[in-house]
Formats: C-alpha cells, sequence, structure tokens
C-alpha cells in the first residue's frame, strides 16, 4: 500500500465518524448515510479517484466479517429454520439468477447468455454485511432474524459458484451442466468440511494454550487460514468460514478463557464496524466512476431504463419466491390450524439487501476475454449491480424500519426476555449449591457465604469484601458454576446462544474483577 493510499485510507476513517455520527442522531441506519455520504464525496472536483481492489474485498475483508457473522449468529435458531434456511440460500440464488437473465438478456441490445447470467449471478445474493447493522436496530422475533441472517451468511457460495461458471462461459470457455453441477457439489460440501476441520483445530488450539494474547491471534488466524485454504482447494470459501465460526462456536464458552473473550468481543465489534464503515463508503464513492464509465456507451435515459428493470426483476422475484414459499407448506399449516405469517413474510422479503460481495463480484469482470478482445458490456454489467445495491440497501435500509413498526414486527423481545429470566434462574440456583457446598467443605466463611447468598437472592452483586485469597477462588468456583449451567441449558436447547453469550459476558467480567487465581 502506498503512501497516498494510507491517506485515503485516513481520510475515509475521518469521513466516517461525522457521517455515522449523524445517522445516530438522525435514528437512520448507518450503512444508508455512508453509501449516500459516498456518493456525495464521489462528485466533489479534485478529490482522489479510490479504485477498490476486488481481491481486496474478498480476501481482507470478507472473511473476518463472515467468521465474526458465524460466531455471533443465533446458530441454534438457525438449525430450528434450517430447511427455508437453505431453500433461500440455493433455491432463491439460482431462480434470482435466472430470472435476472431472461428479462437482462431480452430487454439488453447484443447482451449475450452468458453477461446476462454473470449479472444475475452478481445480485442474487443478499448480503450479511449491509443486513446485519439494520437488522440490529429492531426488535424482531428470533426466529425470523435467524433466517435473515443464515440465509446471507450461506447465500454467498452458491451465488459466486453461479458467478464462477458463467464468467467463465464469457470469457470463452466452454458450459457443461454435468461437470458445473459436480463442481458445485464438490465446492459446497469440500469447503463445510473443511470449516469443521479448521474449527476443530482452532478448538484444540484454545484447549491446548490458555495465553491471552495467543488466544486471540488464533481467533484472527481462524478465518483467513480456513477461508485461503479453501480457495487452494477450489473449495467455497464462505461456507467453509461460515461452518468454521458455528462449529468453534459451540465450544468457545469451554476453551477460551473469560479475559480472552472479553478482549475478543472489543477486538471483533470494533473491526466488524470499521470494515463495515469503509466498505458502504466505498459504494458510494466507486459508482461515480461506475456511471461516468458506461454514459460513454450508452444514453442516460437508456441506463436508467436497463437499471429500473433489473431492479424490478430482484425485488419481485425475491417477493414472489418467499411469498409462494409461504404458500408450500399449507396444507401441514391447515391440519394444525396454523394460520400463514404474511407479515414476517413480507419482512424477510424486504430484508433483502445487497453489499460487498456483489460489489466485489461486479468490479472482479476481467476487461477482456481470454482472446485477447474487450468483454462486452462489461460497464454496463457493473453499473446494473451497483444500482441494485444502492436501490435495495438505501430503499430498503430506509424503508425497513417503517415496514416492521406498520406489520407490528417490532418490540417482541418475549422470547429473549423469557431465556433471560431462564438463564438468570438456572445461574443463580447453581451459585446457592456451589456455596452450599463450600461453606460445607470449610473452604469460606458463614460470613462470606452470607453476603453472597444475599445477591442471590435479591439479583444484583454487592461489594467483594478483602478476604483471603482462598476465598476469592471459590467465588472463582461459583461463577464458574453457574457458566457450566448456562452451557447445559444450552446444550439441552432451553436457551438460545445470543443469550449464553450475554450472560455469559457478565459472569466474564465479575470474574475478571477478582485478583488472579494462584
Amino acid at each position: 500500500m502506498t503512501p497516498a493510499e494510507i491517506w485515503i485510507l485516513i481520510g475515509l476513517f475521518g469521513v466516517t465518524i461525522p457521517l455515522v455520527a449523524l445517522a445516530r442522531r438522525a435514528d437512520i441506519p448507518y450503512p444508508v448515510v455512508l453509501v449516500l455520504g459516498g456518493l456525495i464525496l464521489g462528485f466533489v472536483p479534485g478529490l482522489p479517484s479510490v479504485q477498490l481492489d476486488p481481491n481486496l474485498v474478498l480476501l481482507a475483508f470478507l472473511p473476518p466479517l463472515l467468521y465474526w457473522e458465524a460466531v455471533t449468529a443465533p446458530t441454534d435458531v438457525m438449525r430450528a429454520n434450517a430447511g427455508q434456511i437453505w431453500t433461500l440460500a440455493i433455491g432463491l440464488v439460482v431462480v434470482t439468477t435466472v430470472t435476472v437473465a431472461l428479462v437482462a438478456h431480452a430487454s439488453i441490445a447484443n447482451l449475450a447468455w452468458p453477461m446476462a447470467f454473470v449479472l444475475g449471478a452478481i445480485v442474487a445474493p443478499t448480503d450479511e454485511l449491509a443486513a446485519s447493522p439494520v437488522l440490529e436496530r429492531l426488535k424482531m422475533p428470533r426466529h425470523l432474524i435467524a433466517i435473515v441472517e443464515g440465509e446471507s451468511l450461506l447465500n454467498d457460495a452458491s451465488a459466486l459458484i453461479l458467478y464462477a461458471a458463467a464468467l467463465g462461459v464469457a470469457l470463452g470457455g466452454a458450459f457443461s451442466w454435468s461437470s458445473s453441477l459436480v463442481q458445485f457439489g464438490l465446492a459446497s460440501v469440500g469447503g463445510i468440511v473443511l470449516g469443521l476441520l479448521t474449527g476443530r483445530l482452532a478448538v484444540e488450539g484454545w484447549r491446548r494454550i490458555d495465553d491471552t494474547q495467543l488466544q486471540g491471534v488464533i481467533s484472527f488466524a481462524l478465518p483467513y487460514l480456513t477461508y485461503l485454504t479453501a480457495l487452494r482447494l477450489n473449495l467455497s470459501g464462505v461456507l467453509a468460514v461460515v461452518f468454521a465460526g458455528t462449529y468453534v462456536n459451540r465450544f468457545t464458552p469451554q476453551v477460551i478463557t473469560p479475559a480472552s473473550r472479553l478482549q475478543a468481543v472489543g477486538y471483533w465489534e470494533t473491526l466488524v464496524f470499521l470494515v463495515n464503515s469503509i466498505l458502504f463508503l466505498l459504494v458510494g464513492l466507486q459508482l461515480h466512476s461506475v456511471v461516468a464509465s458506461v454514459a460513454i456507451e450508452y444514453p442516460l435515459q437508456t441506463i436508467v431504463w436497463y437499471a429500473l428493470l433489473v431492479n424490478l426483476t430482484v425485488i419481485a422475484t425475491r417477493f414472489a419466491y418467499i411469498l409462494l414459499l409461504e404458500l408450500v407448506p399449507v396444507l401441514g399449516r391447515a391440519a394444525e390450524h396454523q394460520e400463514i405469517d404474511w407479515s414476517h413474510a413480507i419482512i424477510e422479503a424486504w430484508s433483502g439487501l445487497r453489499g460487498a460481495v456483489s460489489l466485489a463480484a461486479a468490479l472482479a469482470i476481467p476487461v477482456t476475454m481470454t482472446s485477447g478482445a474487450p468483454l462486452a458490456h462489461r460497464h454496463l454489467v457493473i453499473f446494473l449491480a451497483f444500482s441494485v445495491i444502492l436501490v435495495t440497501l438505501v430503499g430498503g435500509g430506509l424503508t425497513l424500519p417503517l415496514v416492521v413498526k406498520r406489520l407490528g414486527g417490532e418490540g417482541d423481545t418475549r422470547e429473549q426476555d423469557e431465556d433471560r429470566r431462564r438463564g438468570v434462574a438456572a445461574m443463580h440456583q447453581a451459585a446457592l449449591a456451589a456455596i452450599e457446598r463450600l461453606e460445607g467443605a470449610g473452604r469460606i466463611s458463614g460470613e462470606h457465604a452470607q453476603a453472597l447468598r444475599r445477591y442471590y437472592k435479591r439479583g444484583a452483586r454487592g461489594q467483594y469484601s478483602a478476604e483471603a485469597r482462598a476465598e476469592f477462588d471459590a467465588e472463582r468456583e461459583v461463577i464458574e458454576a453457574e457458566r457450566d449451567a448456562l452451557t447445559e441449558l444450552r446444550e439441552r436447547r432451553e436457551i438460545d446462544n445470543t443469550t449464553l453469550r450475554r450472560l455469559q459476558r457478565i459472569l466474564d467480567l465479575a470474574e475478571e474483577r477478582l485478583p488472579p487465581a494462584r
């Protein structure tokens, strides 16, 4: 990276601060403000041109973001809705790719089928980097959030495989249904297996190394190691990273120390925010040069018409697919006297925001074919992809909160509240039992035991007294009993992963306030 590029990066960080502050003051999702801010900055004369290397997005940004989304996602609820998630992650991607290709080929003069399918594959996947910041502000039911996040985590893989196949044909290669299907299956299954293997390696590393910094290094290296290995083996890097994250998610409560968890949460949350901010800002900045390039080849009225057709196709396909999917089990619902939840289906359809993966895939289209001839319609396909990102991200980001409020999806926290109550009750019961055991063994004084009981009975921890180190060790055992109780509840699926992480953080903070163990 050159000094000029470093200065540009620092400048983008500086611009992010007032834009995000403005978004939070106006109660607008910050990705929307960043994209619009980048769009305005792109037209300011004298500013240096920002060229975004798509490999930087796919190799540097995507692995850690996918990993953190997988680690923090409500994976247990996602498993309960796995059928619908996979139907969206594969079925909807294929349907969107085909419908966009059909419309684009029919409406755009001389657009070859391969490039039409390239466009369809680019705009097919929703993006977790775009959807998550918006969804986090909305108190939607857990299963709905799990479906939207699970879809966005997994559909990148199917879309990128379709994109690679279509692009290969567009560049002059041959297409074979049988080889494409075999490649899709091998890349998907191989990516999942690789992710589970690298996740297992990380768990064993954490189990044997309790150094806080080294555990953090393992956490940082895992997504990159998994993604790069997958690319080396021609497997799905997206699925590999996602399944590595979901695998280690099951074991981190037992193998990562409280100090490492506290450090890792702060690090990952800051990293995800910074990378999200830069990516969304760059989307707006890139649009200026994209429009300038395509305007040389097509009249403005023509490209606006093409963009309108493609965006309507993308949006209509998603709504039709999800609403029809809601009707598929209608006979089963009728037998169980259950009603179709149209409001949640509409919110789910409205959440189809596009972002960084579509951006990187569009910019990665080569300029020339393998024969050396210019690749026709490259600029137009990139512009249309950017238009879909802009429309779905800005339009969806601004209107989704209004749709949720109108349909009554916001404010439903009964599931989360019940999980929290169940988790707190289990923690307190385990703590009281541990206190009885420790007092009976003479490891803590009666006065200290009574003080701890008062806390657990009233639900708030008091001040720790300056007792002997042995008594602090006993308190640490009490906290460990609470942590084990939480993990057991999660394993029995009586609380979800999100509730476990929130309550576990309370325990980690409490343990960190104690003197170091002997």
